[in-house]
């Protein structure tokens, strides 16, 4: 009985250092990178978000320099002018984060870092990339920097 339980103890620790090793393997192997097709097709889609946020911030632009041409009316018209003058100028300062955040994606598929979470090195999803180009964290990075700066 003894020999049995000391015969099961070497069997489990046997078992624990092969799956700590395997794990230790896991950790080691090479990062995938993504397909060529797949890198064209990103690098086009931010291509076209980036022509458009353009556009957008070049129209933004020619709204806000003709604001004061027609600047008529009372103390009321003004404010009011005035709140949404402020609210574009904000949406345009996102949108000027967001062109950042497109123009380092591009950086990254140039320099073929896309695609790879920039926490754990691990590949972050295609579907995930799809949704979102120019992210930069794979969804469970993501989560535990959220809940780290919540709480």
């Amino acid at each position: 009985m003894v020999k049995q339980i000391k015969k099961n103890t070497k069997l489990e620790k046997k078992s624990k250092v092969v799956s700590k090793k395997s794990s230790k393997a896991n950790k080691k192997a090479p990062i995938k990178k993504i397909s060529v097709k797949f890198r064209r097709e990103m690098e086009k889609t931010l291509m076209d978000m980036r022509r458009e946020l353009l556009e957008d911030i070049n129209n933004t632009m020619k709204t806000e320099s003709n604001h004061l041409k027609f600047d008529v009316g009372d103390f009321y018209d003004n404010a009011s002018s005035d709140r949404e003058r402020e609210l574009s100028l904000s949406l345009s300062q996102r949108d000027r984060q967001k062109l950042n955040m497109i123009e380092d994606a591009l950086k990254r598929l140039e320099s073929k870092t896309y695609g790879q979470c920039l926490m754990c090195k691990d590949l972050i999803v295609e579907e995930r990339l799809r949704a979102m180009p120019f992210t930069m964290y794979c969804v469970m990075c993501l989560e535990e920097e959220e809940s780290s700066n919540s709480g």
